[in-house]
């Protein structure tokens, strides 16, 4: 029996069980590979910055992928008081990460300067985020918060003050799974309900725009624009928003945790550790990854930055070509 989760990690790897090669849609071979980390912290969100990848997890740990190995970033979230971190963003020029947890921590790493600003607790809200989104650039971006009740937050950042409005709800105070921004700030929230809903007009008003028949626990969302919305459900399946009509393709059984996308390309993970992507063909199963951990977050990667998986326990896998 294997006793610790790092010792298990170390164990997996050095047997191979890590990944298994498969041919991708461009002909080159690649492996998700299960690599050390310096926690056993679980990591819930995983982002990608400029200078390389971010996660976020128990106890305030920030994570940071260099060139080749991880490192901690920040090891007790914003305030130093190890209240655990659930979401991160990046600013779209991709310096700043940030960060939204327990006990109304948030927080902001600059990339680039190392430091940190803290900004917890905002109008005096110490409920727990749920979902954080971030558009536009460091230092003058706009910040989304929701809780798990569905009180959604919205601020824009100037320096180092952030200016807060008043608080909407776009549900009917159900539990909240998800949220996404995209850059024209259109705002997408699932909950746990089968439910999700749309905003316009940046979180002023909301609208109900799903989804029928679902009757699921939803996990994650993920949005480009208005009319490119991916959902991940409890039932193995990916629900699709084209702006006007909702579509489904059953990628498995078991609940997918967490999914990622862009205008072409997108990712899925599953609670067993199926990794799935969407290709020109539709999806295709790339590896099942089994480390013993549930996976919680995932990240699409550049060119300069592999994919990521991140989960319980200090997991992490990357794609390697």
């Amino acid at each position: 029996m294997i006793d610790s989760p790092v010792s298990r990690r170390r164990f997996l790897a050095t047997l191979g069980l890590a990944s298994v090669p498969f041919a991708g849609c461009s002909g080159t071979e690649s492996e998700w590979v299960l690599v050390d980390t310096p926690t056993d912290a679980t990591l819930a969100d995983v982002v990608t910055a400029s200078t390389g990848t971010f996660a976020v997890g128990e106890g305030g740990v920030v994570l940071r992928r260099g060139s080749e190995t991880w490192s901690i970033a920040l090891a007790d979230g914003p305030t130093g008081a190890q209240n655990g971190l659930e979401s991160a963003d990046v600013t779209s020029n991709g310096r700043v990460v940030w960060f939204a947890g327990d006990s109304g921590a948030l927080g902001a790493y600059d990339t680039v300067d190392e430091t940190v600003l803290d900004v917890s607790a905002p109008e005096g809200w110490t409920s727990s985020w749920e979902a954080l989104a971030v558009t536009g650039l460091a230092g003058g971006e706009r910040l989304f918060l929701i809780n798990s009740s569905g009180a959604f937050l919205r601020g824009h950042r100037d320096g180092s003050d952030v200016e807060w409005r008043e608080p909407t709800e776009p549900g009917t105070g159900t539990s909240v799974a998800a949220m996404a921004v995209t850059p024209l700030e259109y705002g997408y929230v699932c909950d746990t309900s089968g439910d999700v809903y749309e905003s316009a007009d940046a979180g002023e008003t909301w609208t109900r725009i799903g989804i029928e028949g679902a009757s699921v626990n939803f996990h994650d969302v993920s949005a480009v624009d208005s009319g490119h919305v991916d959902v991940a459900g409890g039932d193995g399946v990916v629900y699709r928003y084209d702006g006007g009509e909702w579509s489904r393709t059953v990628i498995g059984e078991d609940p997918i945790r967490a999914i990622a996308r862009d205008r072409y390309d997108a990712l899925v993970v599953d609670s067993l550790g199926r990794i799935s992507e969407r290709t020109f063909d539709g999806w295709v199963e790339l590896d099942r990854v089994d480390t013993g951990n549930e996976p919680l977050g995932i990240a699409l990667g550049t060119p300069r930055t592999p994919q990521v998986v991140v989960g319980e326990s200090g997991t992490v896998l990357e794609r390697r070509y």
